[in-house]
């Protein structure tokens, strides 16, 4: 059990690490992250049988929907 849990710590530290020197701005990695977490979410869906959801739970990737947008 403790070499499953330090794979598992050392995979995350490995993918947060790879997100802070990713040479990306932050609005293209934000997209990129949640394109993934979509795509995850879909397979995770279709695993279990479930219906995914039509609308998505979370903000969008670009952090805008709380500005006003100007005509």
């Amino acid at each position: 059990m403790g070499y499953l849990r330090g794979l598992t710590h050392g995979a995350i530290a490995g993918a947060i690490l790879g997100l802070l020197y990713a040479p990306e701005s932050g609005l293209s990695m934000r997209q990129r992250v949640s394109r993934l977490l979509g795509q995850a979410e879909d397979i995770m869906a279709a695993d279990s049988g479930a219906v995914a959801p039509a609308t998505p739970r979370r903000r969008g990737a670009t952090g805008t929907e709380s500005r006003a947008r100007r005509p």
